[in-house]
């Protein structure tokens, strides 16, 4: 970890304008999967960029915290308090508003949802019903992340939890392995939490090696490009539907991203490139990486109301397409925009007064 992103980063990752711009280009890409092109992997590739950066953004808070308090209660309700002000509020909002309407029951996993399980209830029924929350499956495998990983950080010297997050990537291949090897490849296996280990280990080791992926841009750009274009190449491959082979193409085009995406997060933390800070940093795809988390969580039960609207209003049948992403995309933006200013970023603040008032008794 170099001195420069340990000062950038520290406990205001999140405040990183370009490391928003990286969660904008995400959302656009699960908005074109969803919205146009169902078999794009543009929306997997997203996915995994968030996990990326999830871990990289939660490690260095968790570092900063671990260096300023230890492993101590107080430490574990900060990170948890703060986390939990961020996401719940607006989580637990819209799936109780859908369960309110009708849209979610008992019958469709509704406590598996509201206990962060969803990747469990997908992954057990094989199949993505409810359809309007099939999205959140990678939510609850982060909160799963979130249970353990703050004890190893808050625990451990920086080579441990570097090992640790090593051995997660390992325990991700072993996984991917054991599907090869036995010939086990139903649908929706790889929404269990150890498929996705490897990117929020991957995550973590950006961190602390941020220097190394930071290097002089020819090998940087030789390191990214090579992975990026063989992905890009796999997604033309045609398979016979045999699961072996189904399997390799699977594997090989989740694990290729990762360094091309963990290069860019470190260079874009760093701050030694103004070109991508400028680009990556716009005030517009800075706002919209802002506000990706209510754009994310609202797309597809926006997507629910304006096909229905679409239908009732003008008897038009909302299909994939451009004109589905317009129709659907400028009113979630709209609506999260609207949520994050007079709902998440209020709740927010009022958490963070909460937190400091201990501290401002302990100075006095």
């Amino acid at each position: 970890m170099t001195t420069r992103v340990k000062e950038r980063v520290g406990m205001e990752a999140d405040r990183i304008r370009g490391l928003d711009g990286i969660r904008a280009i995400a959302i656009l890409g699960v908005f074109y999967t969803h919205f146009v092109d169902g078999d794009s992997l543009l929306g997997d590739l997203a996915v995994r960029t968030f996990f990326i950066l999830s871990a990289f953004l939660i490690t260095a808070k968790l570092v900063a915290l671990r260096d300023a308090e230890g492993f101590s209660f107080a430490a574990l309700r900060s990170f948890y308090t703060r986390r939990a002000l961020r996401l719940l509020p607006t989580y637990y909002a819209m799936v109780l508003a859908l369960a309110a309407i009708g849209l979610v029951t008992i019958r469709d996993g509704l406590f598996y949802h509201l206990a962060f399980l969803s990747n469990v209830w997908f992954a057990m029924n094989m199949n993505w019903h409810p359809w309007v929350l099939a999205h959140i499956w990678t939510l609850s495998v982060e909160w799963q992340f979130y249970l353990i990983w703050p004890l190893v950080v808050l625990s451990c010297a920086n080579r441990s939890v570097a090992l640790v997050a090593a051995g997660a990537i390992a325990t991700a291949l072993a996984f991917w392995l054991g599907c090869y090897v036995t010939g086990y490849y139903p649908d929706n296996v790889v929404l269990w939490s150890p498929f996705s280990l490897d990117a929020f280990g991957v995550g973590a080791l950006v961190f602390f090696h941020s220097g190394i992926l930071a290097r002089p841009v020819q090998t940087r750009l030789l390191a990214a490009i090579l992975p990026a274009a063989l992905w890009g190449a796999l997604q033309l491959v045609e398979t016979d539907g045999r699961p072996r082979l189904l399997l390799i193409v699977d594997f090989l085009l989740q694990i290729l991203p990762l360094l091309p995406m963990a290069i860019l997060i470190a260079i874009t933390a760093s701050g030694t490139s103004p070109i991508i800070n400028r680009v990556l940093g716009a005030r517009p795809l800075a706002y919209l990486g802002r506000i990706s988390y209510g754009c994310y969580l609202y797309h597809f039960p926006m997507l629910w109301l304006m096909m229905h609207l679409m239908w009732r209003l003008f008897d038009y049948p909302l299909k994939r397409g451009i004109i589905q992403l317009v129709v659907v995309a400028i009113p979630t933006i709209a609506f999260s925009a609207l949520s994050w200013e007079f709902f998440e970023r209020p709740i927010q603040k009022w958490g963070a007064g909460r937190q400091k008032a201990p501290q401002a008794k302990i100075t006095v």
